[in-house]
């Protein structure tokens, strides 16, 4: 397998896209320091899986999107692609795998394999055992050289385990170890269950027996039954036919009485007449003797109230002048109190001025005391910052200190390698001056060569990024439609499963529907899938229909008979059947008519529904009386003006029955509700089909922008090749340049400067102790100025405390003023409006003497007009009282008359009413009569219904079904069975069947038992052959490791001795690995004393026995070259080349011996500010007679 390229876009500094091809051999990546090339490694690290930020020098995970720069916007998603040419190593059936990681801003980060979306669990399985990963030896920086060195024996195996392949087994042991636990707990579980359903099994048996006994005593009770209402049903009929010869008997002498009756009514109707017309003429008179009655005692009565008004009117006199007295009196006392409270309130209003006063002092000495405050607050925020920044001028003094202590330490080091170096820049120095002359006017014309063709490809570049943007856009809200209408699909088969099985039914009504009987083709189905209800009525038909929507609406009767006997054989429970042949709907009266034009009113419920027009009768004969209403207020109106006759409910579900109940309250809504899923699924079915258009309408846009995103990338790439041909062409002119420049810069100052290394280091390292001396004075100095900045900052502390204080004093103090002031200010207001109602009742009591004046002038002319009509009225009344006497004479006479004709009246109606007592008693006869017969006829009736109703069987078939026994042995019968169920006590009727179904569950949790049990044992012996298989694997591996890092440590440090060692032999699976060296010539030493470069030649010896062992694909090596030196740096590159022709090397480096056996170099730099740019140059195809000059 090789990795084939790695492409890259706004990863941390590389703003635009990157493609970096690698073939066999070196990849050499180079650049001078804070270019950005140890971030290509940090992108190979990333994109393999890496989760730990700081691993990628970075603290949040937006930190690797490009952040900006002065010329270039953010941008807001980073992208890592790697691309493998897999020969089967991978474990996926492709020639070439691409494996991608993209992050968003927003924090959002998605995982590719081929540009299929995946886990990032994923990734990691892909590259297991294979010697890739982010956290293996394939990726080596000098942070994970450390971590090999510095790391416990008991981590440093993770290393070991990934090279010997065990690292695939580990992750199956912990996959198996998991399901072992799952295994365990699963047991646990099901015997749990198993031993509950035990406890349940015996009493649900008992309980079980009793029902069948139960069931059995019951349906020979039914048989009895049937007996008794069909001789019922015959002896109520024979009871009728009786009845009704006697009732047509009684008819015919009730209505001879009746004749008889009319013709003595007739003659005293007669005789009444007469005696009316008596009666009139006395009333006549009686109503003139009235009128004179009447007026005679109008006439007294007037005569007596003239006569007490006359005495009436000296007492108003007399009350008149005692209340002239009281309200003079009072007048004076509201003029003297009018007096008192003026003074008052002036003296009050005085005081009044005298607290404002007050009060305006004190604020001005308040606003001198914030001043004062926020001074002092001033202060101590100077002083707060003063210790701040003596605090930040320590910490930089102490960092400095320690920078010094660091350099003293590092200057005496590097003396052997200087003396090596001045031998090399004298043999070389003299060549170099002539060839960098020439290189320099070859690369000023490739130059502006370049930069003509990096315009052109910019161009180029962003007409690609727009076109992938917006293909990417659209392939986004394609996936989205596909993702909805994938969910409507869903949701329409879920819907129509619960419709086909009738889901939420009961048993009964589901049997019914789903029955393959001849007799179902006259089933038209259940009223919640026949009806299509609106939502915005949903609730309320819910309500109206309650406990009917599962009454089942059949062709006729004959078919709802034949289910009944089905329901009955099958003892699968009740149903409603809506027969529409038999149904008789009724329809709102004329006055509840007038409620649907109410306020709130909507309409009748069977108006707001939808439903086939055959079933339509089935609709109307539930929903017809109830009226939905919008509001329960509405509703409850509507039920008072219509005497609570209707039944009303509301869109929110309150129902009013007839008579004033009300229900009503919260309810938990059903998705899916089987009363409305036609009416869903169609619902559904519309937006699938415009979701469809959707997905249409998107796929050709994104074939559209597929096809503008291939020219734009077709431009993109014949751009990008013109640059990189030009700019190979720049790299190799520059590399050559650079490379001149630096080894002639080099040469020319090494020999100076190395011969005066000794002499240099001495004086750096004495100016660098004296400039310690001076810094660690310095930082005493910082210390004491802190400390006096603390205590400064601590007294203007305490001085602004006690400003505050005086202020909240004050504060006190004003509060208590205002509050006196207040005070001072109601009472003066009390005061002045007690005057002013003073006054008011001064005024009131002046217009009261003006109207007793005056009602008194009133009483003195009412007087002498009542003396005036006594006179006319005792003149009048003898008049009046002669007439009166004449009428009462004729009156008499009249009165003898009427009541002669009377005598002969009560005769007649003596006679009448004779005959009207025997007609009664006839008619009640005939009465009792009807009544026995509509008693009969409603016995006979429930006799027949109740066989028709319990049994299904007409009166005559009843009767054939009869039990043959005596009517006194039946209802002994009766009895005793009637006994024998009470005695079996409450019975369960779903026994049998919960007991049969406990059963089933017992013997399938038994199974269920059975096979986890195996399913353990088959764990455990699994574990104890991945145990075995690691152990000889590792153990294998270990000892070929070890042998490969003995032999690689002796070449590269050129003698010595190196080995590997198990902590402990008999725990191979989990012992901890040390590392032993011995340095040539040297005793042996622990990792830690070994130098920077000893300890980087030991992790490389490490790295390359891994590498011996299990050659990896592929290898990132950052940097671990530099803290070597020259002559080890040329040995590393040796053994680069070695390994090469098994693995590819990535190399980020910037030492030449390393450059120098790269087959291909990149170069990374930094020609915008905060932006990497990319140069790539293949060493195997340059011109060899270049190189040489």
């Amino acid at each position: 397998m090789q990795l084939k390229r790695l492409e890259a876009y706004g990863f941390k500094s590389f703003a635009d896209k990157i493609t970096i091809e690698f073939d066999h051999g070196i990849t050499a990546i180079v650049g001078p320091n804070g270019s950005g090339k140890s971030n290509i490694t940090d992108a190979v690290r990333w994109v393999l899986g890496e989760q730990n930020i700081r691993n990628l020098r970075g603290t949040r995970s937006e930190d690797i999107i490009f952040a900006g720069s002065a010329q270039r916007r953010p941008l807001n998603i980073a992208e890592v692609s790697l691309i493998f040419d897999n020969d089967g190593t991978l474990p996926v059936d492709f020639r070439e795998v691409a494996v991608t990681r993209r992050l968003y801003r927003s924090g959002e980060s998605e995982y590719f394999i081929n540009r299929s979306r995946c886990r990032l669990k994923d990734i990691y399985q892909l590259f297991a055992d294979t010697g890739i990963g982010h956290d293996g030896m394939s990726i080596i920086g000098q942070n994970r050289m450390e971590d090999i060195l510095n790391s416990r024996p008991e981590d440093r195996r993770a290393f070991f385990e990934e090279t010997a392949g065990i690292t695939k087994f580990r992750d199956r042991k912990r996959e198996t170890v998991r399901k072992l636990t799952d295994t365990e707990n699963n047991l646990l579980r099901v015997q749990d269950i198993m031993q509950e359903i035990e406890t349940q099994l015996e009493p649900l048996a008992r309980h079980a027996e009793k029902t069948r006994q139960y069931n059995a005593l019951h349906e020979e009770y039914r048989r009895c039954q049937l007996t008794k209402f069909a001789r019922s049903a015959k002896r109520e009929a024979e009871r009728k036919a009786a009845n009704e010869e006697k009732l047509g008997k009684a008819r015919d002498e009730a209505l001879a009485l009746e004749t008889a009756a009319k013709q003595a009514g007739a003659a005293r109707e007669a005789l009444q007449k007469e005696i009316l017309e008596l009666e009139q003429r006395m009333k006549d008179g009686a109503e003139e003797s009235e009128k004179l009655r009447q007026k005679l005692e109008a006439a007294s009565r007037e005569i007596a109230t003239l006569e007490e008004r006359q005495g009436q009117s000296g007492a108003a006199r007399e009350r008149i002048q005692s209340r002239r007295a009281e309200l003079q009196e009072a007048l004076v006392q509201s003029v003297r109190e009018i007096g008192r409270l003026s003074g008052e309130a002036a003296e009050k209003k005085r005081k009044l001025g005298e607290a404002e006063a007050r009060e305006k002092s004190q604020q001005e000495r308040a606003a001198k005391i914030a001043a004062i405050v926020a001074e002092r607050k001033k202060a101590a925020e100077a002083s707060g910052k003063q210790r701040e920044a003596k605090q930040e001028e320590l910490s930089a003094a102490k960092q400095a200190l320690a920078i010094l202590d660091r350099d003293i330490e590092a200057g005496s080091e590097g003396q052997a390698e200087r003396q090596a170096a001045i031998a090399a820049a004298q043999r070389k120095q003299s060549t170099l001056r002539v060839q960098q002359s020439e290189m320099t006017a070859a690369l000023a014309k490739k130059e502006s060569e370049l930069q003509a063709a990096v315009k052109a490809q910019q161009a180029a570049r962003h007409a690609q990024q727009q076109a992938q943007a917006k293909q990417s856009a659209l392939r986004e809200q394609q996936e989205k439609r596909v993702q909805r209408a994938s969910s409507l699909h869903e949701k329409i088969d879920f819907l129509q499963h619960m419709q086909e099985e009738y889901e939420g039914f009961g048993k009964a009504p589901k049997a019914v529907l789903q029955s393959q009987e001849p007799w179902h083709e006259g089933i038209s189905g259940a009223i919640a899938e026949l009806l299509t209800i609106p939502q915005p009525y949903m609730t309320a038909i819910e309500v109206a229909l309650g406990g009917n929507q599962q009454n089942i609406v059949t062709q006729d009767t004959e078919t709802a008979k034949a289910a009944i006997a089905f329901l009955k054989r099958k003892h699968l429970g009740r149903v409603t059947f809506l027969p529409l042949s038999t149904l008789s709907v009724q329809y709102p009266k004329e006055r509840e008519k007038e409620a649907e034009n109410g306020e709130g009113a909507i309409g009748w419920a069977n108006e707001l529904v939808e439903i086939d027009d055959s079933c339509r009768k089935a609709a109307d004969f539930l929903l017809a009386r109830i009226l939905v209403v919008d509001t329960l207020d509405h509703a409850l109106a509507l039920a008072k003006k219509q005497d609570y006759r209707l039944r009303i409910v509301t869109l929110t579900g309150e129902f009013l029955a007839p008579g004033g109940s009300l229900s009503g309250g919260g309810r938990a809504r059903k998705e899916a509700s089987f009363l409305n899923r036609s009416g869903e699924i169609e619902a559904l079915r519309e937006k699938l089909i415009a979701c469809q258009q959707e997905l249409d309408d998107g796929k050709q846009a994104v074939r559209k922008a597929a096809a503008r995103a291939a020219v734009a990338e077709k431009g993109q790439a014949d751009a990008l090749a013109l640059v990189q041909q030009k700019s190979v062409e720049r790299a190799e002119l520059r590399v050559s340049l650079e490379r001149l420049q630096e080894n002639f810069a080099a040469q020319e100052q090494s020999v100076q400067e190395l011969l005066a290394a000794d002499a240099e280091r001495q004086a750096t390292f004495a100016e660098n102790q004296n400039k310690r001396v001076l810094q660690a004075r310095s930082v005493k100095a910082l210390a004491d100025a802190l400390e006096a900045a603390k205590k400064e900052a601590e007294e203007s502390r305490l001085d602004l405390e006690d400003a505050e204080q005086d202020a909240a004093a004050l504060g006190k103090c004003m509060q208590e003023e205002a509050l006196q002031r207040a005070v001072l200010e109601q009472e003066w207001k009390r005061s002045a409006e007690q005057m002013a109602l003073y006054r008011q009742e001064k005024q009131r009591g002046e217009q009261s003497l003006a109207e007793l004046e005056q009602e008194e002038q009133q009483l003195e002319a009412r007087a002498e007009e009542s003396q005036k009509r006594l006179q006319e009225l005792e003149h009048t009344s003898q008049d009046w009282q002669d007439s009166f006497d004449a009428a009462q004479k004729a009156q008499r006479g009249l009165y003898g008359m009427r009541m002669e004709k009377m005598a002969a009246g009560q005769e007649l109606e003596a006679k009448g009413r004779e005959l009207a007592r025997r007609r009664s008693r006839k008619q009640e006869e005939v009465h009792q009569l009807d009544v026995l017969a509509a008693k009969i006829q409603m016995a006979l009736q429930d006799s027949q219904q109740a066989i028709l109703r319990e049994f299904g069987l007409t009166p005559e078939r009843a009767l054939e079904e009869a039990l043959d026994i005596e009517p006194q042995d039946l209802r002994s019968r009766m009895q005793s069975l009637k006994k024998e169920m009470d005695a079996l006590g409450p019975v369960n009727p779903n026994a049998v069947e919960e007991y049969e179904n406990l059963q089933k569950r017992h013997d399938f949790m038994k199974k269920q038992s059975a096979d986890l049990i195996e399913a353990k044992e088959n764990l455990g012996r699994i574990l104890a052959e991945m145990d075995e298989a690691m152990t000889k694997q590792f153990k294998e591996a270990f000892a070929d490791i070890q042998r490969y890092f003995g032999e690689i440590f002796v070449r590269l440090f050129g003698g010595g001795k190196a080995e590997l060692k198990m902590l402990d032999e008999h725990d191979v699976l989990h012992t901890g690995i040390d590392i032993l060296v011995t340095l040539p010539q040297k005793k042996r030493q622990s990792l830690a004393a070994l130098s920077g470069g000893e300890r980087a030649l030991t992790v490389i010896a490490l790295l390359f026995a891994f590498l011996r062992y299990r050659p990896s694909p592929f290898s990132v090596l950052d940097e671990i070259d530099a803290p070597l030196d020259e002559a080890n740096v040329m040995r590393f590159g040796r053994f680069l080349q070695e390994f090469a022709e098994q693995t590819q090397f990535i190399v980020v480096t910037h030492r030449k011996g390393t450059m120098e056996v790269a087959d291909t170099m990149y170069g990374v730099t930094v020609e915008e500010t905060g932006v990497s740019r990319l140069l790539s140059v293949r060493l195997d195809e340059l011109d060899t007679a270049s190189l040489e000059k």
